[in-house]
C-alpha cells in the first residue's frame, strides 16, 4: 500500500486543502496569485486536477503548479473517500445523487483529515458537502471567505471582492446577486464567511 507523500512545511505558514470549486473561481476571477499571498501552498487531489482539466482550466494549472501541490491518496483512503462521496448523496439536499461525481469534495475532505492538515483550512464551496465536512468537524472556508480573508490582511478592498465574486458569476458560478451583496458588506465590516 503506498503512503502519503510527506510535505515539508515552513514555519509560520499557512497552507490550505482545496476542492475544485474554489479553484475554478480563484481562476476565473485573476484570483490564484491572491491566494498565494494568503497560504504557502494549496494542496489538492488527483480528481480535483482532473476536474479542472476537465472544466479547461489545464494551462491556469501548469502557471500555478509551483504553489497548487497534488497530493496523492492511499487506497484506504479512496475507499474513505467513496464512503464520504456517498454520505453526500444520501443528504436531503443534495442535487446530484450519484456518488462520483462528488468524489472531488470527499478527497478534499480525506486530505483535510490527515494530522499534517490539522490546522490548514479546507476550501470547499458545494452546500452539502460543506454540510458533511462540518460533521467531520474541518476547518472550512470557500473561496468567498479566502476573499475576506484577503480583505483582512489589506490585500484587497471591499470592492474588489464584489468585483471578483462578479467575475465568477458572468462565468457561470453560482453566486447569487444577494450572496455577493451579503459578502461584500461583510467586507466592508471586516468580518469573515465561513
Amino acid at each position: 500500500m503506498a503512503q502519503p507523500q510527506a510535505t515539508i512545511r515552513l514555519p509560520g505558514a499557512t497552507y490550505a486543502v482545496s476542492n475544485t470549486g474554489p479553484l475554478i473561481s480563484a481562476f476565473q476571477s485573476n484570483s490564484f496569485e491572491l491566494l498565494t499571498q494568503i497560504f504557502a501552498e494549496i494542496h489538492t487531489s488527483p480528481g480535483c486536477i482532473a476536474e479542472l482539466v476537465k472544466h479547461d482550466w489545464g494551462d491556469a494549472i501548469k502557471i500555478a503548479s509551483s504553489k497548487l501541490l497534488t497530493v496523492r491518496l492511499t487506497s484506504d483512503e479512496e475507499n474513505q473517500a467513496l464512503r464520504i462521496a456517498e454520505q453526500i448523496t444520501q443528504h436531503p439536499d443534495t442535487t446530484d445523487p450519484i456518488a462520483v461525481n462528488h468524489l472531488g469534495e470527499a478527497q478534499a475532505m480525506v486530505l483535510a483529515l490527515r494530522s499534517e492538515y490539522q490546522n490548514d483550512l479546507l476550501l470547499l464551496d458545494e452546500l452539502v458537502a460543506r454540510t458533511v465536512a462540518k460533521q467531520l468537524n474541518l476547518k472550512l472556508s470557500g473561496f468567498p471567505g479566502v476573499l475576506l480573508l484577503a480583505v483582512q490582511g489589506d490585500l484587497i478592498s471591499a470592492e474588489d471582492v464584489r468585483e471578483r465574486l462578479e467575475k465568477c458569476r458572468a462565468q457561470g458560478t453560482h453566486y447569487r446577486a444577494t450572496f455577493i451583496q451579503q459578502v461584500y458588506k461583510m467586507a466592508h465590516q471586516g468580518r469573515r464567511i465561513k
